[in-house]
């Protein structure tokens, strides 16, 4: 498990051997798993994202884009 991405309002975990994304919006207590092509084009973005200097409110905004997605509630052990 490695940490692509971590706000105030959003968690970005990528799992290497599952080959998926984690997205986890803290505002809401939602997150979803992301694979396939919506996974590669994540990832596309993203590292668009680390290859300049994005301010936590644009990197916010573009995971906003997916809130549609994160369908499970987030369970703290």
């Amino acid at each position: 498990m490695n940490v692509m991405y971590n706000s105030e309002n959003y968690y970005v975990v990528e799992f290497p051997g599952r080959g998926g994304i984690e997205l986890v919006d803290k505002t809401t207590g939602r997150g979803g798993f992301l694979e396939g092509a919506v996974e590669v084009q994540f990832r596309a973005t993203m590292a668009d994202f680390a290859a300049g200097e994005p301010s936590v409110e644009s990197v916010d905004e573009f995971l906003g884009h997916y809130d549609a997605l994160l369908t499970n509630p987030m369970v703290v052990h």
